[in-house]
């Protein structure tokens, strides 16, 4: 994983210390008579804690962007806590364990969370969860005894690190039904605190990046996080804090942000229409702070690579553009057998108007030579996976119909891992998908024809307006254009792209390797940004 970050060059600072003896002394770490709490399951998960600066896979560390705040998290095993002088000692914020799931009620929870509070600490809780328990009866009990969320908290977070496991599949159905329940009756989204060795093998999906990352890792420095998350939001760099009401050590966290940035995640820091685009909001459900991509018009459009709304993902090097295809320009990556995507891509689909909308792709050949291709189309009814040989095309090739929603979080993604074999260095190509209204099409407000491919007038977005496309089909014709722009609001600053996007496999590299023939190469994937991606349910 390429990692285009800001490179953090102070040192590490630690809160001073001041350590007055509060009114009962801290219980000893290895004693765990009320549950595990933070860092407990990660401690010998091969040095998923104590890796170093020098150890790891190096293009999995991510630094923080600037500007860093301390805090920390605390339970039963601080004893009692002098809050006040805690926020005296510097601390902004505290995230304080509720329960070891519903086996352990932490006996210092309502304490911590209303001393915290009262002196001005911005607080969240967290519960250590066990996949193997009721993650519904789990998150119940956190909500039980947490009670509304006040101006100033921060969202709960769930703790991923039990000992005791299940697969990956049952393990994600738990995380994301904790996730669920948990953000429906509060309306903040929550936090995931893990490892990356820890998620990497047992939990192992892309499905919850759009949940901040609180990663545990024991440096100072830059940590080694997950594959599927671009970033960090919260540092657990050590379990080694001095603070002034706390007998004892503390485990320390940065955030990887400044005091505004902290403030926009908690409770009320988000407002839609303030103009800020930040936690919590997105194009769905604040397109006045956060602008998508581009819009659909009610009679339809063609979505280009090189579009706002046409994104790559994965390691650049695997992606390889060819002057070619529609509108002279495609990409291109081989397929792979293994378990996880290692590169994909995803055409942003929003929509002007709701109704029922034809979907086709171009595929150029020589360039698609795959025979099993998924086009997943997320809809308004749910998911539905359209398999196409890309060898036996030429042209457009038609997905189907689909029912589509006004401003709903709809998309096209195809991935690498076809199943076909990574020495065989078969090609999958990626490029334009046409959108054609299907029912009670209003009257086009188009002007004059575009030529062929829908290649006329575009606006901002860089979007092909398709209300005279010729329909999809396999034949490799292209319809007549539009000059009629797409209404949009996103430069055409070309395809976006990101290195560390969901999907992506920790230990296997993309197959990009056509050994002739590769045209731009990497060259054309300059810019590395991340586009703000709702969940994706890969049932």
């Amino acid at each position: 994983m390429v990692t285009l970050r800001t490179l953090l060059s102070s040192s590490l600072a630690l809160v001073g210390v001041a350590a007055l003896a509060p009114e009962a002394a801290a219980a000893p770490l290895a004693d765990r008579p009320f549950g595990n709490v933070l860092g407990d399951g990660l401690g010998g998960f091969s040095s998923e804690l104590a890796l170093g600066e020098g150890l790891g896979p190096q293009q999995a560390k991510v630094c923080a962007d600037g500007e860093t705040l301390f805090g920390i998290d605390v339970s039963y095993y601080q004893g009692d806590i002098d809050w006040q002088k805690v926020a005296g000692d510097g601390v902004k914020y505290a995230w304080i364990r509720v329960s070891h799931s519903t086996q352990f009620l932490d006996p210092k929870f309502q304490q911590n969370l209303a001393g915290a509070r009262a002196a001005g600490i911005h607080a969240g809780v967290y519960q250590y969860f066990e996949p193997t328990e009721d993650p519904i009866a789990q998150a119940n009990l956190l909500l039980d005894e947490l009670g509304p969320l006040e101006p100033g908290d921060l969202p709960p977070m769930i703790d991923v690190e039990a000992a005791d496991k299940v697969n990956k599949a049952a393990y994600a159905d738990a995380i994301r039904a904790w996730l669920d329940h948990v953000e429906a009756a509060t309306g903040a989204r929550p936090f995931i605190y893990t490892g990356y060795y820890y998620w990497k093998d047992y939990v192992g999906t892309d499905e919850f990046i759009d949940h901040p990352l609180w990663i545990a890792n024991y440096n100072p420095g830059c940590p080694l996080i997950p594959d599927y998350w671009p970033t960090w939001k919260a540092h657990q760099f050590c379990d080694c804090g001095s603070i002034a009401g706390i007998q004892g050590p503390v485990d320390s966290n940065n955030w990887n942000g400044d005091m505004a940035d902290l403030l926009d995640h908690t409770v009320g820091g988000a407002v839609c229409g303030d103009g800020k685009c930040v936690f919590g909001e997105d194009a769905v459900n604040c397109p006045a702070d956060c602008p998508p991509c581009g819009t659909i018009p009610p009679h339809g459009a063609t979505i280009d690579d090189g579009d706002a709304c046409a994104e790559l993902y994965g390691d650049p090097q695997y992606w390889r553009h060819e002057t070619a295809g529609h509108g002279d320009s495609l990409y291109w990556t081989n397929a792979t057998d293994f378990d996880t995507p290692s590169n994909y891509a995803v055409w942003r689909l929003f929509f002007a108007e709701s109704g029922l909308y034809s979907l086709a792709a171009w595929v150029e050949q020589p360039f698609g030579e795959s025979q099993a291709v998924r086009y997943v189309v997320r809809h308004a009814g749910g998911e539905t996976v359209v398999p196409v040989d890309q060898s036996s095309i030429d042209g457009w090739v038609d997905l189907g119909e689909f029912d589509f929603d006004a401003a709903a979080d709809h998309w096209v993604r195809i991935d690498d891992n076809t199943g076909e074999q990574n020495d065989l260095e078969i090609s999958i190509t990626f490029d334009a998908l046409e959108l054609t209204r299907v029912d009670d099409e209003p009257e086009s407000t188009t002007s004059t024809s575009g030529g062929s491919g829908g290649t006329g007038g575009t606006d901002g977005t860089g979007w092909t307006d398709g209300s005279d496309s010729a329909s999809a089909s396999a034949s490799g014709t292209d319809g007549g254009g539009s000059t009629t722009g797409v209404a949009g609001t996103s430069g055409g600053d070309g395809l976006t792209t990101t290195t560390d996007e969901p999907g992506l496999s920790g230990d296997e590299d993309g197959c990009g390797c056509r050994s002739a023939g590769s045209g731009g190469g990497a060259g054309a994937l300059l810019a590395l940004t991340l586009l703000a991606v709702g969940r994706r349910r890969r049932r």
